[in-house]
C-alpha cells in the first residue's frame, strides 16, 4: 500500500523505560549517537519545545521571588505519592478513598505524613552534599502540596516552630528540622498538587503550567538529587548536568542502576549529622 515503507515510532520506543531497545536499533543501522544521555537528547528537546508564554511568566516569576538565578542553586525532588514508593502489596489510599493516592493525592496526617517527611529529610540531606555550602539555595519541589509546604516553608519558619513544638516530639519531624535548619531550602507556593497528565486528564492547560515550571527550575539547577520515578531525571538527561545523586530506587519494578546517578545512603551524609548547629 501507499504507507508500506513508512516507520513510526511509538512513544513507548522513545521514553526511558525502553530505551535499550532503541539504542539497540540504532547501532543496528551503525548509528553511534544513542540519544538518551548524550547531548543530543537536550538539543532535540529543546529544537522542539520551549516554554509558552504562561509557563515562562510564571517560571520568571518564581526566580524573581525566590531571588534564585538558573546554574546558581541546587534541586531536589520528592516522589511520595507513586506507587513503586511502597512494597507492592501496600496500598495507600488518597485523599478520595475511592482512588489512590497517585490520583487524588497523599493524605497529610498520621503514617503517610511520616512516610513521606522521612523520605524528604533523606533527600535534602543528600542534596545537601552536592552544596557548595550552607547559602547555596536549594529547590524543593515534589507531587506533594503538603510536603513542599512543610519541608520548605513551615519548618523554616519560626513562628511555625514555636507555635507547634510539642510536634517534634516525633523524631520523625525532629529530624527533618534539624535538615533544614542550617540551609537555604526554598520552593515555590503550591495550594495545589502538581497534576499528572497522564493521571489527571481533562484539566485547563494552566492546570499544568507548575508541572512544567518545576521541570524547568530543575533543568536549569547546578545539581539534582532524585529518587522514584523518571520526572527530575528526565530534568537531567535535557540539560545534560553531571552533578546528580539518587536517594531512593523503586521499591518494587524498577531497575536498579538505570538513572545514570550515584546512589546516597545514610553513609553519604552523615559527616553533616554530626555538625549540625
Amino acid at each position: 500500500g501507499e504507507f508500506k515503507d513508512i516507520k513510526v515510532l511509538r512513544h513507548r520506543l522513545l521514553g526511558h523505560l525502553d530505551e535499550k531497545h532503541l539504542e539497540q536499533r540504532l547501532r543496528d543501522l551503525g548509528e553511534t549517537d544513542m540519544l538518551h544521555w548524550t547531548p543530543s537528547y537536550g538539543h532535540i528537546f529543546n529544537a522542539f519545545f520551549k516554554p509558552s508564554a504562561g509557563v515562562q511568566r510564571e517560571l520568571d516569576a518564581v526566580y524573581q521571588e525566590l531571588n534564585i538565578r538558573p546554574g546558581r542553586y541546587t534541586a531536589v525532588h520528592c516522589r511520595v505519592r507513586h506507587p513503586k514508593a511502597t512494597p507492592a502489596n501496600v496500598y495507600i489510599k488518597g485523599k478520595s478513598n475511592a482512588h489512590p493516592a497517585d490520583k487524588t493525592g497523599l493524605p497529610w496526617y498520621g503514617e503517610n505524613k511520616d512516610f513521606a517527611v522521612e523520605i524528604a529529610t533523606k533527600a535534602v540531606n543528600c542534596a545537601r552534599t552536592l552544596s557548595k555550602d550552607q547559602k547555596e539555595p536549594i529547590y524543593f519541589f515534589a507531587d506533594s502540596n503538603d510536603l513542599v509546604r512543610y519541608m520548605a516553608h513551615e519548618l523554616t519558619d519560626p513562628r511555625f516552630v514555636k507555635a507547634n513544638s510539642t510536634v517534634f516530639n516525633n523524631k520523625v519531624d525532629q529530624r527533618a528540622l534539624q535538615a533544614v535548619k542550617p540551609i537555604r531550602i526554598l520552593a515555590r507556593e503550591m495550594s495545589e498538587e502538581n497534576a499528572h497528565i497522564d493521571r489527571q486528564k481533562g484539566r485547563p492547560p494552566e492546570a499544568y503550567y507548575a508541572t512544567f515550571v518545576d521541570l524547568y527550575l530543575a533543568i536549569h539547577a547546578r545539581c539534582v538529587t532524585y529518587g522514584i520515578g523518571y520526572y527530575a531525571l528526565f530534568a537531567t538527561k535535557i540539560s545534560g548536568i553531571q552533578c546528580k545523586l539518587i536517594y531512593q530506587e523503586e521499591a518494587w519494578g524498577g531497575r536498579e542502576g538505570s538513572k545514570k546517578a550515584p546512589s546516597c545512603t545514610a553513609d553519604t551524609y552523615k559527616h553533616l549529622l554530626k555538625t549540625r548547629t
